[in-house]
C-alpha cells in the first residue's frame, strides 16, 4: 500500500516504547482505549506519535502519545488482535485501520440520503480510530482532530482516496484547523464552497464550513431537533443558545406558531435566517443577537412566556476541575429558562459535556425544577445519534444528554 492511499503515515525509524507503571489491561481488554499520565512515569520523556505500549515488558498494543496533555496514551490495538504481527507493525497498523474504517461505513449505510445527506462518518474512539473524525455534508467531507499527535498520524491524502472510493458522489475533501489558527483549513480534494448546503431528516440547512463551528454544524442533536418539531405544533417557541437555529428550523416546520432564536453571536443569527430562507419558511422567527443570560433576565421582568422553551447552551465543563462551577451555571441557566415556560409548558435541557454525567444532568434538572418549586415529568430522554458511537466501557464518551419536560 503506498502513503497516497494509506489511511495511516507510518514513522520512519524506529518506533519507541511507553512502558506501563499501573496495570491497566483489564481496563484496555474490556474496550478503553484512554491511558493517562499518571499510569507513566514522570521522569520519563515520551516521543510523541506511534508508540508500543509495554507492560511488565511485554508488547501489551500499539497506540499514539500526546506528551503534552493528561491523556497520554490513545490505544489503537491491542497485541492480542488476530490481525497483529508483531514484526511488522505497518502491516499491523494498515490492516487495523483498513478494517476500522469499513465497519464504520458499513453502519452509516442505514442512512436514507433522500432525507439525510448529512452524517458523522468517523466519530473518533467510538469508530476505533482515535482522534478522527470526518462528517459528510452532501457533496462536501470535512476533516478534524483535537491534537496535533493524531493529526500527524492520520493520513489526509489515504483518507480523501478512501472517501472518494466509497462515496462518489462527493466533490470536496476538506481538513478544517481551529477556527483561530492562521491557515483555518486545507482543500485536501476539490474546491471547498462558500456556502454548503444539506440535508437533515427532510429539512435543508446552509453552512459556511470553513468558519462555522465544529465542522460545519451540530450534527449529534440531528434526533433531539426532530423530536422538537413534532411537539411544535400550534406552539410558541424560545429557542436559546440557539448558534444556527437547528432547533428552531424543526419547531417551524412541526407547526410552530411562532419561532424566536437567541444566540450572543451576530453572525449566527444571521445564518439562522438563512436557514428559515432555504427552507421556504413563512412562520413569524425572531432571531436576536443577545447574551442568552441577559435575555432571560429581561424577559422575566416583562413576565414574557412560551409554550416551549429550549436551553442547549455550549459546555460549561471543559475538563474535570470545572464540574462544580459548571453545575451551578446549569442550575442557574435551566432554573432561570423555566420562568419563561407556559403552564403546562414543555422545557428542553440539554448539555454536551463529558465532564456531566447522565445521573449529574438529571441532578442538575430536579434542582433546577426545585428551585421554580415546580414539577416536570420527563416526555423523552435521549443523547447522540448512531453515527456517533461510543466504545461501551467508555461512558464518558456518551457525552449528549437531552431531556424535554412537561411543565407540571
Amino acid at each position: 500500500m503506498t502513503e497516497t492511499t494509506s489511511l495511516i503515515h507510518f514513522p520512519d525509524g524506529k518506533i519507541p516504547e511507553i512502558n506501563l507503571i499501573r496495570d491497566v489491561s483489564k481496563h484496555l481488554k474490556r474496550g478503553h482505549r484512554w491511558i493517562f499520565a499518571d499510569c507513566f512515569d514522570q521522569k520519563e520523556r515520551h516521543q510523541e506519535g506511534l508508540s508500543i505500549l509495554k507492560s511488565r515488558n511485554e508488547v501489551l498494543g500499539f497506540g499514539i502519545v500526546q506528551p503534552d496533555t493528561q491523556l497520554r496514551f490513545r490505544v489503537l490495538c491491542l497485541a492480542e488482535e488476530p490481525y497483529v504481527r508483531n514484526n511488522n507493525l505497518f502491516h499491523t497498523m494498515t490492516v487495523w485501520s483498513e478494517l476500522q474504517w469499513k465497519k464504520a461505513v458499513e453502519i452509516r449505510k442505514h442512512f436514507s440520503s433522500d432525507l439525510t445527506n448529512s452524517f458523522r462518518l468517523i466519530n473518533g474512539e467510538g469508530d476505533g480510530m482515535p482522534g478522527l473524525i470526518v462528517d459528510i455534508y452532501d457533496d462536501t467531507a470535512v476533516i478534524k482532530h483535537d491534537h496535533e499527535a493524531v493529526e500527524k498520524f492520520w493520513n489526509h491524502q489515504g483518507i480523501a482516496a478512501k472517501l472518494i472510493q466509497d462515496f462518489p458522489n462527493l466533490k470536496t475533501v476538506y481538513y478544517k484547523r481551529r477556527n483561530d489558527d492562521e491557515v483555518k483549513g486545507i482543500e485536501i480534494y476539490g474546491h471547498l464552497k462558500e456556502e454548503v448546503i444539506f440535508k437533515e431528516n427532510g429539512s435543508l440547512f446552509a453552512t459556511n464550513i470553513r468558519d462555522a463551528a465544529k465542522t460545519g454544524f451540530f450534527l449529534d442533536q440531528r434526533d433531539n431537533r426532530k423530536l422538537i418539531g413534532q411537539f411544535s405544533h400550534q406552539k410558541s417557541v424560545l429557542n436559546l443558545f440557539s448558534y444556527t437555529a437547528g432547533f428552531s428550523v424543526f419547531a417551524a416546520k412541526g407547526g410552530a406558531r411562532e419561532v424566536t432564536s437567541v444566540d450572543i453571536s451576530k453572525a449566527a443569527t444571521l445564518a439562522a435566517g438563512r436557514n428559515f430562507e432555504v427552507n421556504g419558511l413563512k412562520t413569524k422567527h425572531e432571531a436576536i443577537a443577545q447574551d442568552a443570560f441577559l435575555f432571560i433576565d429581561e424577559r422575566i421582568k416583562e413576565k414574557a412566556k412560551w409554550d416551549m422553551v429550549i436551553t442547549d447552551p455550549p459546555s460549561f465543563a471543559p475538563n474535570q476541575k470545572s464540574v462544580e462551577t459548571a453545575i451551578e451555571a446549569y442550575v442557574k441557566i435551566f432554573s432561570q429558562s423555566l420562568k419563561l415556560v407556559n403552564p403546562n409548558g414543555l422545557f428542553a435541557a440539554s448539555s454536551c459535556s463529558s465532564h456531566i454525567s447522565t445521573d449529574k444532568f438529571l441532578e442538575i434538572c430536579r434542582e433546577s425544577f426545585s428551585k421554580n418549586r415546580k414539577k416536570g415529568t420527563i416526555v423523552y430522554f435521549g443523547g447522540q445519534p448512531f453515527d456517533h458511537p461510543y466504545p461501551m466501557a467508555m461512558d464518558e464518551l456518551r457525552y449528549l444528554k437531552f431531556a424535554l419536560f412537561r411543565v407540571d
